[in-house]
């Protein structure tokens, strides 16, 4: 054996032949697509990034984990494939337009914990740039949750948008229907051929809520990655023992929505930087936008809607009941879970203590 070799096997130095876990590997070729917001890093790029910080990973499994996750990109970046024209976003008040989309970077796929994920959806308005409705959702690709989730987003403003734009996908499904027959019934005088309700574009061109995304990786999803993730990490976490799935289902999401509605607090009453060439607001709050658009030269486009319509499109609408649809956890369950929680004190549960609050309950649920 060379001295290089030896030195290598005693020093454990990684290679592409010996690389580190899959797992661990997914998450690094994550938080380095998520650093790329234009989308111009390719697997060779990723690869020379991550091995000059100490991680080697094949190239054939950053290529695996970039079409998986994102796509569009690996689209964009192919040899003569024409390039997208940036223009600047331009709208004529709040509610003009809103973007949906799903984030996965906390779903099952990225986290590689036997199934489970805590995947997101969410709502921001265009001209405004405030979120409107931010969650976390057991299947951000399931058309029956992605409903439900969209009518309680429209219950609690009572108002749909002029606009719905989305990705393309299946789980847009129901919003399609609800936003397109919501705006004939209260909107009857908008041409809907001129002003559609509903348009669905590829997720680059979706770009004030993608870019939202990055925003929220790095102030906190990657340190919510790492905490959840410390649970598999730990060997606290067992996928393959049923009430250790159904305990995570209950104790997580919530401690999630909390991040989520802390973040959609800071968010939405931050400043946004002055940018003089920018046709929409600059230099003021989306706080302060969406309360008084008519201050900055635009105005109110929501579009008022009566709970009893959200009602029956529920009923009529959604095959599947909202309860079963975004449920986490069987009803029983939940009631067995509440109990345990309450005999291990009720402790105030956040990313930081969670496994230890799910180790003191699952010891007494086995």
């Amino acid at each position: 054996m060379t001295l290089l070799k030896q030195l290598n096997k005693h020093f454990d130095v990684p290679s592409p032949r010996k690389p580190i876990p899959r797992e661990v590997a997914d998450q690094k070729i994550l938080d380095e697509m998520a650093d790329d917001a234009n989308k111009f890093r390719g697997a060779a790029t990723i690869a020379r990034n991550l091995a000059l910080s100490g991680f080697c990973i094949p190239r054939q499994i950053i290529r695996e984990t970039m079409l998986l996750n994102d796509p569009d990109g690996v689209e964009a970046r192919y040899p003569g494939y024409r390039k997208i024209k940036r223009t600047q976003l331009k709208a004529h008040g709040t509610w003009q337009e809103i973007h949906c989309d799903g984030h996965e970077k906390l779903g099952a796929l990225a986290l590689q914990m036997g199934g489970v994920g805590l995947p997101i959806y969410g709502m921001k308005d265009k001209w405004g740039g405030g979120i409107l409705y931010l969650s976390v959702i057991p299947d951000d690709r399931h058309a029956d949750a992605v409903g439900h989730l969209f009518l309680d987003f429209i219950e609690q403003y009572g108002a749909i948008p002029q606009q719905t734009t989305v990705d393309k996908g299946s789980e847009t499904g129901h919003m399609y229907a609800i936003v397109t027959g919501l705006k004939s019934s209260y909107a009857p005088k908008i041409d809907l051929i001129r002003y559609p309700a509903f348009v669905a574009v590829r997720s680059v061109n979706n770009t004030p809520i993608e870019g939202l995304w990055r925003w929220f990786q790095e102030q906190v999803g990657k340190n919510l990655y790492i905490q959840v993730t410390k649970g598999r990490d730990e060997g606290i976490f067992n996928p393959n023992n049923p009430i250790h799935v159904l305990l995570f289902n209950w104790l997580w999401p919530p401690i999630v929505q909390g991040e989520l509605d802390h973040f959609t607090e800071r968010w939405n009453s931050h400043v946004i930087r002055r940018q003089k060439n920018k046709v929409m607001p600059s230099g003021v709050s989306p706080n302060e936008l969406h309360a008084h658009p008519e201050h900055y030269c635009g105005r109110c486009f929501a579009i008022p809607v009566p709970k009893d319509a959200v009602d029956a499109l529920r009923r009529n609408t959604i095959k599947t009941p909202r309860k079963d649809a975004l449920a986490w956890v069987p009803d029983d369950f939940d009631i067995i879970a509440w109990q345990v929680y309450e005999m291990v004190g009720s402790p105030v549960c956040s990313a930081e203590n969670a496994w230890d609050v799910f180790a003191e309950m699952a010891s007494i649920m086995r």
